[in-house]
């Protein structure tokens, strides 16, 4: 992988990585990414939740580097998770819901490194991440195989059909196939592995102790964020989220059981958040609030990114890639939309507080909120601290200001007409800058297509 390795040498001379200018150049460079299903950023320790549901996310944060203002560019997994890995907007690389494919030949992070000579390798925990939907591309190995032992849904039950094996894996047995890749894996080439947790997903099952550590007796005092949320929900969610970190924790443990943690960039966020009773929305599928969009996005490379820095200008999950590859040193031309974050990272280089950030989401044919069918699309941007929401179909305009309505429960659309205005010129300019390609319908299986359906994720 002489490219990264020759990156690695240009960061150590150049003192950019901030810790440790005269570290000699790592002898491989290796890429760990952790997606994270539906886990809002909030809900989090190191972003100021009050209960302690991430302790070793919040290690890693301390470690490395957080963002404390980072978007999801849908809020539904799949095309969240193709812009993740491809740098591109879902109306750009057209997989706009989750059940459609990702075309053949793209350039996704698992193809430019593998071509840089990285060994790859992909560990998923549902369904929705299945290979036929092209996330495949660019992986050596990628296991979407699941059993009905080690899911949460019992999908043979779902609406009287028969299916094959199960929906997800539980983040133990996600971890543990994760552990038997590292230990597999070829010690003389550099790795990008991806491992995805599915848990933090309805439904909220967490194991014991998890379950019984975050259930609150009813006649507890209410916490902060019980008056907009549902009791009932958040603690078996925030179990659930509790428990995967502690999987996550047990995968580092053994990156540097294996001597590995420190010739490792490390990434961990999520692919969208979870709605838990506010705006009376439960579930991701059919808004773009912040609940649903605001994601955590974590870094650590000891030696070359600072621990303990926070970034707080607002950036999508498409800038990833690009200061990833920058970071290892590959060439990162044609990566989409995002934006090369690298130099913010070790110096600590201002980001442009106003720099407009974009969400999207391509509902589900029909759900009904609040009474009322909705459709079509909606797209967001939050420019500095203002938020603006506008659907294609349904007519929705909404516009925020988060500074003083961080739960955006206070429409300004009609008074700051000017503002909403701006805002919606923005859109209209992203949409005509990346809507060129058509989404590619995959060929599923009738049974596969229940198992999307029964999950609301097909129509």
């Amino acid at each position: 992988m002489k490219a990264a390795r020759l990156g690695l040498v240009v960061l150590a001379v150049a003192g950019i990585g901030g810790c440790d200018p005269k570290r000699p150049a790592a002898p491989q460079a290796n890429l760990l990414v952790v997606t994270l299903d539906t886990t809002r950023a909030d809900h989090l320790s190191c972003y100021g939740y009050e209960r302690d549901t991430s302790p070793r996310i919040a290690k890693l944060a301390s470690e490395g580097v957080r963002f404390t203002l980072s978007y999801a560019a849908a809020s539904t997994t799949l095309p969240s998770h193709v812009s993740l890995f491809t740098g591109a907007a879902p109306i750009a690389h057209g997989v706009v819901k989750n059940g459609l494919a990702l075309a053949p030949g793209a350039q996704t992070l698992a193809v430019r490194l593998r071509a840089a000579g990285a060994q790859t390798a992909a560990i998923v925990s549902s369904f929705v991440l299945d290979r036929r939907f092209g996330l495949d591309q660019g992986f050596d190995h990628y296991e979407d195989d699941f059993t009905r032992e080690g899911s949460s849904y019992q999908v043979d039950a779902w609406l009287g059909f028969q299916t094959k094996g199960g929906f997800d894996r539980r983040a133990n047995l996600t971890t543990d196939r994760a552990i038997h890749w590292l230990d597999a894996r070829d010690a003389s080439r550099p790795f990008f592995l991806w491992v995805h947790y599915f848990d933090p997903h309805s439904p909220y099952v967490p194991p014991e102790p998890w379950k019984s550590r975050f259930a609150r007796p009813a006649d507890a005092a209410p916490s902060l964020a019980d008056a907009l949320t549902r009791r009932d929900l958040v603690d078996p969610y925030d179990g659930e989220i509790a428990f995967t970190d502690d999987e996550v924790g047990r995968l580092l443990d053994h990156l540097a059981s294996l001597g590995l943690d420190r010739d490792t960039l490390v990434v961990v966020t999520a692919d969208h958040g979870e709605g838990l009773g506010q705006h009376g929305v439960i579930g991701h599928e059919v808004k773009v609030y912040e609940v649903a969009v605001a994601v955590p996005v974590v870094m650590r490379w000891p030696g070359y990114l600072a621990p303990g820095r926070t970034i707080d200008a607002p950036v999508e999950s498409v800038d990833v890639l690009p200061t990833v590859l920058a970071l290892l040193g590959i060439p990162t031309a044609d990566t989409g939309r995002g934006r090369d974050l690298s130099a913010a990272l070790p110096r600590g280089d201002a980001l442009d507080a106003e720099h407009p950030v974009f969400t999207h989401l391509r509902r589900y044919e029909p759900p009904v909120e609040s009474g009322k069918r909705v459709r079509g699309a909606l797209f967001g941007v939050r420019r500095g601290h203002w938020k603006w929401i506008e659907g294609t179909v349904d007519g929705t305009r909404e516009l925020y200001d988060l500074a003083t309505d961080p739960h955006e429960t206070s429409n300004r659309a009609t008074t700051e007409r000017e503002r909403a205005e701006s805002l919606s010129r923005d859109v209209a300019a992203f949409r005509a800058a990346n809507e060129s390609k058509a989404p590619i319908d995959t060929q599923v299986a009738p049974e596969d297509r229940e198992r999307l359906r029964a999950l609301g994720y097909a129509e």
